[in-house]
């Protein structure tokens, strides 16, 4: 039961911390594995949902700082992650939308173990890295 609460807890207080690290460019270390990773290490139940609904709540309050995105998200799990040591990073993905509506389409994921990822699909390709 401790590890449940602790799990809710530290999903949280990920969704609480997104914003910080989307200001300036702090969140470029979530597109890199950190140096401290484990390989597989064993995440408690529940923390992912924590993290999600942590990003929901807050986003539902008015005039607040969070947004109910797939980037808030991300950050949030990634964090979560991290914090019980896996090597997890958020991609990043833009394409050509369809029509004049949406002339761009971009989504924000997490990658538990980006040494075992894929190359992403032509169609989905992240961001290059500006200095």
């Amino acid at each position: 039961m401790t590890r449940l609460v602790g799990a809710a807890l530290t999903g949280a207080l990920s969704a609480l911390r997104v914003p910080l690290w989307l200001r300036g460019r702090r969140w470029q270390e979530l597109l890199v594995p950190p140096a401290d990773a484990h390989a597989e290490p064993d995440l408690p139940r529940g923390v992912l949902r924590a993290a999600h609904t942590g990003v929901r709540v807050l986003a539902a309050v008015p005039g607040s700082p969070w947004r109910n995105t797939c980037l808030y998200q991300s950050v949030a799990v990634c964090l979560a992650m991290r914090h019980y040591g896996v090597p997890a990073v958020v991609r990043i993905g833009v394409r050509a939308g369809r029509g004049s509506e949406t002339p761009i389409v971009a989504h924000a994921w997490v990658v538990r173990d980006p040494a075992a990822e894929p190359a992403p699909p032509d169609r989905m390709n992240p961001f290059p890295l500006r200095a």
